[in-house]
């Protein structure tokens, strides 16, 4: 009768700790065990049968939170097998019952994350919601919202393109990280806020293994003074992420090889350029070079001292861009070999709106009755708007004056 009364309290208590200030924790992701435990120390069963009786009282409750937290991973947060099997859910199945989803809903409420991006976030790095929000994930988040001058669209932008930085000890990872970024680099606030941004993953690599290689040998092989290099980075931050044996070193190796590029040449048209390193040789750079080559009629040394000049045309879309303002330029003046000329003259025309300045310009010629030549379009691309006018008007009155 006693073991009877003795299990009954225990299995009250347990029921209600939370009410009772004896066992109430200022850790809400105390795991079942360490509260049962306690529990059952606090009745300090007196013979062995009690503390038999305890014992497995305290295992049924951990069985039964394990339950509903894998319960809630598989039915809310869309976990699979795999995700089950990582040891750090496996930790999270102890958890008492409620501290999962209080963790869920607070990381979604305080950065606005849709289901779908909660659930991701979850299941590809699960040791996020290991962490207690008051005394890890808080703290964090506030750091990278004052360091850099982050509003919350920002840091949400950040942190589900890089969920795992939840991960990372503040202390110990994102604050060297980020000092040594905007040290090395000689960034001030907004650049390295405007770096993360857009790559949110450096802060995923490591300083002595990646970064510090990395950003040495792009300065020595492009032959870039630290504020050149400093702008590459800036202009194209996903470079930090690109491989240099698997990516930048060959990319590099194909453009001096194919426009006959020594280093300092190459150098020059990557800071014109950076995106350049983002392209493919077989799917965008080689049939560019090629299509252009063929189609301005240009030798290998032609084709070389165009793509130096005008970087920009690497990235220009051949369907929409480059042929059509071909063909403009061609139709205007209704001779195609002056046309090219023109065109390999002043390469920049390349790099003007068909829509917004070309066309309506031509026909604002047109209207007063301009004589359309090779000086006129050459103006029509390059005057921006108010010398444009200006040479409109006086070409015009010199015209009513005859």
């Amino acid at each position: 009768m006693k073991r009877i009364r003795s299990c009954l309290l225990v299995a009250s208590l347990v029921a209600w700790f939370p009410s009772v200030p004896a066992f109430q924790t200022r850790n809400p992701s105390r795991s079942v065990t360490s509260r049962a435990l306690r529990l059952i120390n606090f009745q300090q069963c007196h013979n062995c049968q009690d503390r038999s009786s305890s014992k497995s009282l305290f295992w049924k409750l951990r069985d039964d939170a394990s339950i509903v937290n894998q319960d809630y991973l598989v039915g809310t947060l869309g976990f699979g097998k795999d995700e089950l099997q990582k040891n750090t859910t496996k930790r999270m199945l102890t958890l008492e019952n409620g501290v999962l989803e209080e963790r869920v809903n607070w990381l979604k409420d305080r950065l606005h994350l849709k289901r779908s991006e909660i659930n991701k976030m979850a299941q590809s790095h699960p040791s996020i919601l290991d962490k207690r929000s008051d005394e890890n994930l808080m703290p964090k988040l506030d750091y990278l919202e004052t360091r850099l001058l982050l509003d919350e669209k920002s840091l949400r932008k950040i942190i589900v393109g890089a969920p795992f930085i939840l991960s990372f000890s503040t202390k110990d990872n994102l604050v060297p990280k980020l000092d040594y970024l905007q040290r090395r680099l000689g960034l001030d606030d907004v650049s390295l806020r405007k770096i993360i941004l857009a790559a949110p993953s450096t802060l995923g690599l490591s300083i002595e293994d990646n970064l510090e290689p990395k950003l040495d040998w792009l300065q020595q092989r492009l032959i870039l003074n630290d504020s050149k290099l400093s702008k590459v980075i800036t202009t194209l931050p996903a470079i930090l992420q690109y491989s240099i044996k698997g990516n930048i070193e060959p990319k590099l190796d194909w453009l001096q090889q194919r426009l006959d590029l020594d280093d300092a040449s190459v150098g020059k048209i990557i800071q014109r350029l950076p995106s350049v390193l983002g392209y493919s040789i077989p799917n965008k750079l080689e049939p560019q070079l090629n299509w252009l080559q063929q189609r301005l009629s240009l030798t290998d040394e032609e084709l070389s001292n165009l793509m130096q000049a005008n970087p920009v045309l690497f990235g220009c879309s051949l369907d929409s861009n480059i042929a059509p303002t071909i063909n403009f330029f061609v139709e205007a003046l209704g001779d195609e070999r002056e046309a090219l000329a023109l065109l390999m003259r002043s390469p920049a025309l390349f790099s003007y709106s068909l829509e917004k300045r070309l066309k309506p310009r031509l026909e604002e010629v047109k209207k007063v009755g301009l004589v359309v030549n090779a000086a006129c379009l050459k103006r029509i691309g390059e005057y921006p708007a108010k010398r444009w006018q200006t040479s409109l008007d006086f070409q015009a009155k010199q015209l009513r004056a005859i």
